[in-house]
């Protein structure tokens, strides 16, 4: 498998799974500041030589319901 192969939720998993050996807890929630998430994202993409989205990603997506 190589980075250029690499699914949507490989991607994802390998986010969570970076972010759980981090020493520094990642907080989010709607009642704190979730900049810091944007920031890891944008860090881990980097690292991987991926593009940032394109413009309006957004609402090419399904979002959970936010009660899940």
């Amino acid at each position: 498998m190589s980075k250029d192969t690499t699914s949507p939720s490989e991607a994802l998993y390998g986010f969570a799974a970076w972010l759980s050996t981090r020493r520094t807890p990642v907080i989010v929630s709607r009642h704190n500041d979730s900049a810091v998430v944007a920031d890891l994202v944008k860090r881990f993409c980097e690292v991987n030589n991926w593009e940032a989205p394109e413009k309006g990603w957004e609402h090419e997506i399904e979002m959970p319901s936010s009660e899940d």
